[in-house]
């Protein structure tokens, strides 16, 4: 199955009507790219498509050298390739006519944090002479005598690719040379933060 898509960069939330319903949504803009080559089975092991993100030109002083701010690859069919060629230009075009999307980047990285923050516990009582308020508790065993795997625990948080299914578009605005997706609920990542929109 192709899965075409699309970079795009993370703007503000906000809210819109939605089904009579005040719902939240993330602003994205569509990125100036292209496609720079297909991998095909015989030469990389595996089709895909790579999209070049912002080119830009670096004077060297033996002539010119293009680079990109980003790069990235799209899973497609090898019939996929056979109809496309390299050089195309992509806008929004491709989100005109979907409605769920998928969307990938890497979360935003906190650090070092309890595990209250990191697991979302209740914690211990706020009243009563409690002193613990935000104590894990008791995570031991008798036998075994240790900690079993993936018990709540203080550590790094964020900055992990984080993948999330069935966003709806909801709407997509032109304007001043600039395209603009409106996605349906938060998105991971920080403000100007790439993200790789994958179309099923």
């Amino acid at each position: 199955m192709s899965k075409w898509g699309i970079v795009v960069s993370k703007k503000e939330m906000t809210k819109m009507w939605i089904d009579d319903k005040f719902l939240p949504v993330t602003l994205v803009k569509i990125l100036p790219q292209e496609v720079i080559r297909y991998k095909t089975q015989e030469k990389d092991g595996y089709v895909a498509v790579v999209i070049g993100v912002e080119k830009k030109l670096l004077k060297k002083e033996k002539g010119q050298k293009i680079a990109y701010t980003d790069v990235t690859e799209f899973d497609v069919d090898e019939s996929f390739i056979k109809d496309n060629e390299t050089g195309k230009i992509l806008d929004a075009a491709l989100l005109e006519w979907v409605t769920l999307v998928e969307v990938t980047w890497h979360a935003k990285g906190k650090g070092y944090q309890g595990a209250i923050k990191r697991f979302h516990l209740d914690g211990w009582p706020k009243t009563h002479g409690s002193k613990f308020h935000r104590h894990v508790g008791s995570m031991g065993n008798r036998k075994p005598r240790r900690t079993l795997k993936w018990h709540p625990h203080a550590g790094r948080m964020g900055n992990q690719q984080v993948t999330l299914k069935n966003i709806s578009v909801v709407d997509i605005i032109k304007r001043d040379d600039e395209q603009i997706a409106v996605l349906r609920w938060s998105l991971p990542g920080s403000y100007n933060g790439l993200l790789k929109i994958v179309i099923k």
